[in-house]
Protein backbone atom coordinates (compact mmCIF):
# COMPACT_ATOMS: atom_id res chain seq x y z
CA UNK A 1 0.00 0.00 0.00
CA UNK A 2 2.83 2.85 0.72
CA UNK A 3 3.92 1.78 -2.13
CA UNK A 4 1.24 1.99 -4.55
CA UNK A 5 0.58 5.96 -2.90
CA UNK A 6 3.83 6.91 -3.18
CA UNK A 7 4.08 6.20 -6.80
CA UNK A 8 0.32 7.92 -7.62
CA UNK A 9 1.58 10.83 -5.69
CA UNK A 10 5.04 11.55 -7.51
CA UNK A 11 2.93 10.51 -10.86
CA UNK A 12 0.46 13.40 -10.14
CA UNK A 13 3.65 15.83 -9.05
CA UNK A 14 4.68 14.41 -12.55
CA UNK A 15 1.42 15.81 -14.23
CA UNK A 16 1.49 18.93 -12.36
CA UNK A 17 4.39 19.97 -13.47
CA UNK A 18 3.89 18.70 -17.01
CA UNK A 19 1.14 20.74 -17.28
CA UNK A 20 2.77 23.86 -15.19
CA UNK A 21 5.28 24.01 -18.02
CA UNK A 22 3.35 22.53 -21.34
CA UNK A 23 5.03 24.16 -24.65
CA UNK A 24 2.90 25.94 -26.93
CA UNK A 25 1.11 23.79 -29.45
CA UNK A 26 -0.59 21.94 -26.60
CA UNK A 27 -4.33 21.06 -26.81
CA UNK A 28 -6.66 24.39 -25.64
CA UNK A 29 -7.64 21.72 -22.49
CA UNK A 30 -3.89 21.79 -21.63
CA UNK A 31 -3.26 25.24 -22.20
CA UNK A 32 -6.09 26.41 -20.12
CA UNK A 33 -4.92 24.36 -16.98
CA UNK A 34 -1.77 26.19 -17.24
CA UNK A 35 -3.05 29.12 -17.19
CA UNK A 36 -5.04 28.26 -14.00
CA UNK A 37 -2.03 26.40 -12.27
CA UNK A 38 -0.17 29.47 -12.67
CA UNK A 39 -2.56 32.13 -11.89
CA UNK A 40 -3.72 30.06 -8.56
CA UNK A 41 -0.70 28.28 -7.60
CA UNK A 42 -0.87 28.28 -4.28
CA UNK A 43 -3.35 25.59 -4.78
CA UNK A 44 -0.57 23.23 -5.51
CA UNK A 45 0.44 23.36 -2.14
CA UNK A 46 -2.36 21.13 -1.06
CA UNK A 47 -0.95 18.04 -3.48
CA UNK A 48 2.60 18.97 -2.34
CA UNK A 49 1.68 18.95 1.20
CA UNK A 50 -0.14 15.39 0.64
CA UNK A 51 2.86 14.31 -0.82
CA UNK A 52 4.92 15.54 2.09
CA UNK A 53 2.58 13.56 4.30
CA UNK A 54 2.87 10.62 2.00
CA UNK A 55 7.19 11.04 2.23
CA UNK A 56 6.86 10.97 5.84
CA UNK A 57 5.15 8.13 6.02
CA UNK A 58 7.26 5.77 3.59
CA UNK A 59 10.24 6.99 5.76
CA UNK A 60 9.13 4.54 8.34
CA UNK A 61 7.59 2.07 6.34
CA UNK A 62 9.39 -0.63 4.24
CA UNK A 63 9.70 0.93 0.47
CA UNK A 64 12.16 1.29 -1.89
CA UNK A 65 15.10 3.52 -0.68
CA UNK A 66 14.57 6.05 -4.25
CA UNK A 67 10.35 6.01 -3.81
CA UNK A 68 11.23 7.59 -0.02
CA UNK A 69 13.52 10.03 -2.13
CA UNK A 70 11.29 10.61 -4.57
CA UNK A 71 8.14 11.51 -2.99
CA UNK A 72 10.22 14.22 -0.62
CA UNK A 73 11.70 15.60 -3.91
CA UNK A 74 8.17 15.45 -5.58
CA UNK A 75 6.64 17.62 -2.55
CA UNK A 76 9.33 19.98 -2.54
CA UNK A 77 9.03 20.59 -6.43
CA UNK A 78 6.03 21.06 -6.54
CA UNK A 79 5.51 23.25 -3.33
CA UNK A 80 8.24 25.69 -4.96
CA UNK A 81 5.89 25.83 -8.18
CA UNK A 82 2.95 26.86 -5.77
CA UNK A 83 4.94 29.45 -4.51
CA UNK A 84 6.86 30.83 -7.31
CA UNK A 85 4.28 32.65 -9.25
CA UNK A 86 2.63 33.90 -6.40
CA UNK A 87 6.09 35.24 -5.49
CA UNK A 88 7.02 36.98 -8.09
CA UNK A 89 3.65 38.77 -8.50
CA UNK A 90 4.02 40.35 -4.85
CA UNK A 91 7.57 41.19 -5.83
CA UNK A 92 5.86 42.92 -8.65
CA UNK A 93 3.36 44.51 -6.71
CA UNK A 94 5.61 45.61 -4.62
CA UNK A 95 7.98 46.86 -6.90
CA UNK A 96 5.21 49.43 -8.34
CA UNK A 97 3.25 50.21 -5.59
CA UNK A 98 0.67 47.72 -7.02
CA UNK A 99 -2.19 46.58 -4.45
CA UNK A 100 -2.77 42.95 -4.10
CA UNK A 101 -5.66 41.42 -1.90
CA UNK A 102 -5.29 37.66 -0.88
CA UNK A 103 -9.13 37.71 -0.20
CA UNK A 104 -9.61 38.80 -4.01
CA UNK A 105 -7.73 35.92 -4.79
CA UNK A 106 -10.18 33.44 -2.52
CA UNK A 107 -12.68 34.01 -4.46
CA UNK A 108 -14.20 32.10 -7.47
CA UNK A 109 -12.73 32.14 -10.85
CA UNK A 110 -15.16 33.87 -12.82
CA UNK A 111 -17.86 35.69 -10.71
CA UNK A 112 -20.76 37.53 -11.34
CA UNK A 113 -20.62 40.15 -14.27
CA UNK A 114 -22.77 43.11 -14.83
CA UNK A 115 -24.81 43.53 -18.17
CA UNK A 116 -24.19 46.34 -21.05
CA UNK A 117 -26.98 49.57 -20.20
CA UNK A 118 -27.69 49.29 -23.77
CA UNK A 119 -26.44 47.34 -26.97
CA UNK A 120 -26.78 49.47 -30.32
CA UNK A 121 -25.66 48.50 -34.02
CA UNK A 122 -23.19 50.95 -35.19
CA UNK A 123 -22.29 49.31 -38.49
CA UNK A 124 -23.37 46.84 -41.13
CA UNK A 125 -20.73 46.07 -43.54
CA UNK A 126 -20.90 43.27 -46.32
CA UNK A 127 -24.16 42.70 -44.79
CA UNK A 128 -23.15 41.51 -41.31
CA UNK A 129 -24.89 43.99 -38.53
CA UNK A 130 -22.44 45.47 -36.09
CA UNK A 131 -23.13 46.04 -32.42
CA UNK A 132 -21.60 47.83 -29.26
CA UNK A 133 -22.48 47.13 -25.88
CA UNK A 134 -22.30 50.35 -23.64
CA UNK A 135 -21.82 50.06 -19.80
CA UNK A 136 -22.27 53.75 -18.80
CA UNK A 137 -20.87 54.63 -15.39
CA UNK A 138 -23.38 55.65 -12.31
CA UNK A 139 -24.83 59.12 -12.58
CA UNK A 140 -25.13 61.93 -14.76
CA UNK A 141 -21.84 63.41 -16.16
CA UNK A 142 -20.77 66.89 -15.28
CA UNK A 143 -18.80 67.54 -17.92
CA UNK A 144 -17.64 65.01 -20.57
CA UNK A 145 -15.70 62.44 -19.78
CA UNK A 146 -13.35 59.57 -21.64
CA UNK A 147 -14.63 56.38 -22.66
CA UNK A 148 -12.69 52.82 -23.12
CA UNK A 149 -13.07 51.26 -26.57
CA UNK A 150 -12.61 47.36 -25.89
CA UNK A 151 -11.96 44.34 -28.54
CA UNK A 152 -12.28 41.10 -27.90
CA UNK A 153 -9.38 38.33 -28.17
CA UNK A 154 -10.08 34.98 -29.85
CA UNK A 155 -7.22 34.48 -32.80
CA UNK A 156 -9.31 36.87 -34.83
CA UNK A 157 -11.71 34.25 -35.87
CA UNK A 158 -13.46 33.41 -32.50
CA UNK A 159 -14.37 35.61 -29.32
CA UNK A 160 -16.98 37.97 -28.72
CA UNK A 161 -17.76 41.38 -27.07
CA UNK A 162 -19.51 40.23 -24.10
CA UNK A 163 -15.86 39.54 -22.79
CA UNK A 164 -15.75 43.22 -21.89
CA UNK A 165 -18.22 41.98 -19.03
CA UNK A 166 -15.17 41.41 -16.82
CA UNK A 167 -13.75 44.92 -17.18
CA UNK A 168 -17.32 46.82 -17.16
CA UNK A 169 -17.06 46.81 -13.27
CA UNK A 170 -13.21 47.87 -13.13
CA UNK A 171 -13.57 50.97 -15.82
CA UNK A 172 -17.30 52.27 -14.71
CA UNK A 173 -16.43 52.21 -11.40
CA UNK A 174 -13.55 54.78 -12.20
CA UNK A 175 -15.91 56.90 -14.24
CA UNK A 176 -15.02 55.66 -17.93
CA UNK A 177 -17.68 54.62 -20.62
CA UNK A 178 -16.44 51.25 -21.40
CA UNK A 179 -18.15 50.29 -24.97
CA UNK A 180 -17.01 46.98 -26.23
CA UNK A 181 -17.67 46.77 -30.02
CA UNK A 182 -17.64 44.11 -33.37
CA UNK A 183 -15.28 43.30 -35.49
CA UNK A 184 -15.72 40.56 -38.33
CA UNK A 185 -14.02 37.48 -37.85
CA UNK A 186 -12.63 35.09 -40.44
CA UNK A 187 -13.56 32.79 -42.64
CA UNK A 188 -13.58 34.85 -44.66
CA UNK A 189 -10.18 36.39 -44.35
CA UNK A 190 -11.01 39.90 -42.49
CA UNK A 191 -7.12 41.23 -42.70
CA UNK A 192 -8.01 43.62 -44.61
CA UNK A 193 -11.91 44.43 -42.92
CA UNK A 194 -11.24 43.55 -39.45
CA UNK A 195 -8.98 47.27 -38.82
CA UNK A 196 -11.51 49.00 -40.73
CA UNK A 197 -14.55 47.67 -38.68
CA UNK A 198 -12.51 48.94 -35.72
CA UNK A 199 -12.40 52.60 -37.44
CA UNK A 200 -15.72 52.51 -38.38
CA UNK A 201 -16.53 52.01 -34.63
CA UNK A 202 -14.21 55.06 -33.54
CA UNK A 203 -15.90 56.75 -35.70
CA UNK A 204 -19.59 56.28 -34.40
CA UNK A 205 -18.31 57.03 -31.15
CA UNK A 206 -16.91 60.02 -32.15
CA UNK A 207 -20.26 61.16 -34.07
CA UNK A 208 -22.71 60.10 -30.77
CA UNK A 209 -20.17 60.95 -28.24
CA UNK A 210 -22.65 63.51 -26.92
CA UNK A 211 -25.40 61.33 -26.34
CA UNK A 212 -23.25 59.22 -23.97
CA UNK A 213 -21.83 61.85 -22.04
CA UNK A 214 -18.86 61.32 -23.62
CA UNK A 215 -15.64 63.27 -24.77
CA UNK A 216 -14.60 62.39 -28.78
CA UNK A 217 -10.91 63.94 -27.65
CA UNK A 218 -10.70 61.52 -25.07
CA UNK A 219 -10.61 57.88 -26.45
CA UNK A 220 -8.62 55.19 -25.57
CA UNK A 221 -8.86 51.46 -27.29
CA UNK A 222 -7.94 48.90 -25.66
CA UNK A 223 -7.79 45.01 -26.82
CA UNK A 224 -6.67 41.82 -26.05
CA UNK A 225 -4.32 38.78 -28.07
CA UNK A 226 -6.15 39.87 -31.48
CA UNK A 227 -7.76 42.81 -30.09
CA UNK A 228 -4.83 44.19 -28.58
CA UNK A 229 -3.61 43.61 -32.50
CA UNK A 230 -6.68 45.29 -34.13
CA UNK A 231 -6.66 48.49 -31.59
CA UNK A 232 -2.94 49.30 -32.20
CA UNK A 233 -2.92 48.50 -35.59
CA UNK A 234 -5.99 51.12 -35.67
CA UNK A 235 -4.31 53.40 -33.26
CA UNK A 236 -1.29 53.88 -35.42
CA UNK A 237 -2.98 53.86 -38.82
CA UNK A 238 -5.15 56.62 -38.26
CA UNK A 239 -5.21 58.55 -41.66
CA UNK A 240 -3.69 56.02 -43.62
CA UNK A 241 -5.92 55.50 -46.84
CA UNK A 242 -4.39 51.92 -47.09
CA UNK A 243 -6.58 51.03 -44.32
CA UNK A 244 -9.81 52.57 -44.33
CA UNK A 245 -12.83 52.75 -42.39
CA UNK A 246 -15.40 49.96 -43.35
CA UNK A 247 -18.12 51.35 -43.90
CA UNK A 248 -17.79 54.37 -45.31
CA UNK A 249 -17.17 56.76 -42.37
CA UNK A 250 -15.21 59.67 -42.61
CA UNK A 251 -13.67 62.12 -40.42
CA UNK A 252 -10.52 61.75 -37.28
CA UNK A 253 -10.14 58.31 -36.20
CA UNK A 254 -7.03 59.35 -33.85
CA UNK A 255 -7.28 58.47 -30.30
CA UNK A 256 -5.70 59.40 -26.90
CA UNK A 257 -4.34 56.40 -25.84
CA UNK A 258 -4.20 52.52 -26.55
CA UNK A 259 -3.82 49.53 -24.00
CA UNK A 260 -2.67 45.87 -25.57
CA UNK A 261 -2.82 42.84 -23.77
CA UNK A 262 -0.44 39.99 -24.87
CA UNK A 263 -1.03 40.93 -28.86
CA UNK A 264 1.47 40.04 -31.77
CA UNK A 265 2.66 43.46 -33.14
CA UNK A 266 4.81 42.27 -36.31
CA UNK A 267 2.73 39.51 -38.24
CA UNK A 268 5.33 38.81 -40.19
CA UNK A 269 7.45 37.52 -36.43
CA UNK A 270 4.37 36.06 -35.19
CA UNK A 271 4.07 34.27 -38.77
CA UNK A 272 6.79 31.68 -37.33
CA UNK A 273 5.00 30.66 -34.43
CA UNK A 274 1.63 30.55 -36.02
CA UNK A 275 1.47 30.41 -39.80
CA UNK A 276 -1.85 29.08 -40.28
CA UNK A 277 -4.04 31.21 -38.19
CA UNK A 278 -2.38 34.19 -40.31
CA UNK A 279 -3.42 32.47 -43.56
CA UNK A 280 -6.84 32.61 -42.30
CA UNK A 281 -6.85 36.04 -41.20
CA UNK A 282 -4.80 37.96 -44.40
CA UNK A 283 -5.53 35.34 -46.95
CA UNK A 284 -2.56 34.68 -47.75
CA UNK A 285 0.87 33.24 -47.08
CA UNK A 286 3.76 35.08 -46.05
CA UNK A 287 5.93 33.69 -48.96
CA UNK A 288 4.73 36.46 -51.46
CA UNK A 289 3.18 38.62 -49.47
CA UNK A 290 5.66 40.01 -47.16
CA UNK A 291 3.54 43.62 -47.73
CA UNK A 292 0.07 42.69 -46.99
CA UNK A 293 1.82 41.23 -43.75
CA UNK A 294 3.86 44.87 -42.93
CA UNK A 295 0.46 46.20 -43.79
CA UNK A 296 -1.19 44.65 -41.13
CA UNK A 297 1.63 45.20 -38.56
CA UNK A 298 1.01 48.11 -36.06
CA UNK A 299 5.20 47.96 -35.53
CA UNK A 300 5.44 49.33 -39.24
CA UNK A 301 2.66 52.30 -38.49
CA UNK A 302 4.20 53.73 -35.20
CA UNK A 303 5.25 57.44 -35.43
CA UNK A 304 6.33 60.42 -33.52
CA UNK A 305 2.68 60.95 -33.07
CA UNK A 306 1.57 57.82 -32.43
CA UNK A 307 -0.66 57.95 -28.62
CA UNK A 308 0.84 56.72 -25.25
CA UNK A 309 0.78 53.02 -25.37
CA UNK A 310 0.70 50.58 -22.73
CA UNK A 311 1.70 46.62 -22.85
CA UNK A 312 1.19 43.88 -20.67
CA UNK A 313 2.70 40.62 -21.47
CA UNK A 314 3.52 37.06 -19.84
CA UNK A 315 6.53 36.33 -19.51
CA UNK A 316 5.46 32.00 -20.05
CA UNK A 317 3.28 33.28 -23.40
CA UNK A 318 2.78 29.80 -25.01
CA UNK A 319 0.71 31.37 -27.97
CA UNK A 320 2.02 35.44 -28.57
CA UNK A 321 5.89 34.70 -27.27
CA UNK A 322 6.72 37.95 -25.11
CA UNK A 323 9.49 39.21 -27.66
CA UNK A 324 6.08 40.56 -29.42
CA UNK A 325 5.65 43.34 -26.79
CA UNK A 326 9.37 43.77 -26.39
CA UNK A 327 9.42 44.40 -29.67
CA UNK A 328 6.86 47.15 -30.04
CA UNK A 329 8.00 48.58 -26.83
CA UNK A 330 11.49 49.40 -28.67
CA UNK A 331 10.09 50.93 -32.08
CA UNK A 332 7.71 52.96 -29.67
CA UNK A 333 11.11 53.79 -27.68
CA UNK A 334 12.83 54.90 -30.84
CA UNK A 335 10.46 57.24 -31.66
CA UNK A 336 9.84 58.54 -28.54
CA UNK A 337 6.48 57.83 -28.20
CA UNK A 338 4.98 57.57 -24.32
CA UNK A 339 4.75 54.07 -23.18
CA UNK A 340 4.99 51.09 -20.59
CA UNK A 341 5.80 47.52 -20.80
CA UNK A 342 4.91 45.55 -17.85
CA UNK A 343 5.96 41.68 -18.22
CA UNK A 344 4.25 39.13 -15.66
CA UNK A 345 7.26 36.64 -15.73
CA UNK A 346 5.49 33.51 -14.16
CA UNK A 347 1.76 34.00 -16.48
CA UNK A 348 0.33 32.77 -19.31
CA UNK A 349 -1.62 33.42 -22.25
CA UNK A 350 -5.39 35.09 -21.13
CA UNK A 351 -3.76 36.00 -17.42
CA UNK A 352 -6.47 38.20 -16.85
CA UNK A 353 -9.69 36.23 -17.77
CA UNK A 354 -9.83 35.25 -14.18
CA UNK A 355 -11.39 37.28 -11.60
CA UNK A 356 -9.14 37.31 -8.54
CA UNK A 357 -5.60 35.86 -9.99
CA UNK A 358 -2.92 38.20 -9.22
CA UNK A 359 -2.44 38.71 -12.75
CA UNK A 360 -5.96 40.11 -13.38
CA UNK A 361 -5.04 42.22 -10.06
CA UNK A 362 -1.82 43.53 -11.23
CA UNK A 363 -3.05 44.17 -14.89
CA UNK A 364 -6.00 46.62 -13.25
CA UNK A 365 -3.35 48.00 -11.60
CA UNK A 366 -1.38 48.85 -14.27
CA UNK A 367 -3.91 49.88 -16.03
CA UNK A 368 -5.58 52.64 -13.92
CA UNK A 369 -2.21 53.90 -12.99
CA UNK A 370 -1.83 54.23 -16.77
CA UNK A 371 -5.62 55.91 -17.87
CA UNK A 372 -4.66 58.36 -14.56
CA UNK A 373 -1.42 59.59 -16.34
CA UNK A 374 -2.82 60.23 -19.73
CA UNK A 375 -6.64 59.90 -19.85
CA UNK A 376 -7.89 60.94 -16.45
CA UNK A 377 -11.53 61.35 -15.45
CA UNK A 378 -11.61 65.03 -14.62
Amino acid sequence: MPTVLALLHILGCVLLAAIFFAPAGVPTLVHLLKGILREYSLVMLVPALLTALVAIWCAHVDVWRWLRWGTAASALFVGVLAVWPAASAWRMAHANDLPLDLRVYLRPPVGARPLPSQTVRFAEAAGRELHADIFLPPGAPSTPRPAVLYFHGGGWRGGERAYARAWADFFTAKGYVLIALDYRLFPPATGMTAPGDVKCGIRWVKDHAASYGIDPSRLVLFGESAGGHLAMLAAYSAGDSRLPSSCGATGDTSVAAVISFYAPGDLVFHAAHNADTLVGFTGAPLDGHRELYELLSPIHHIGPRAPPTLLLHGGADSVVPPEASQAMAARLAQYAVPHALFTLPYAEHGFDIWDGGFGRQLARGRVGYFLQKYVPVE
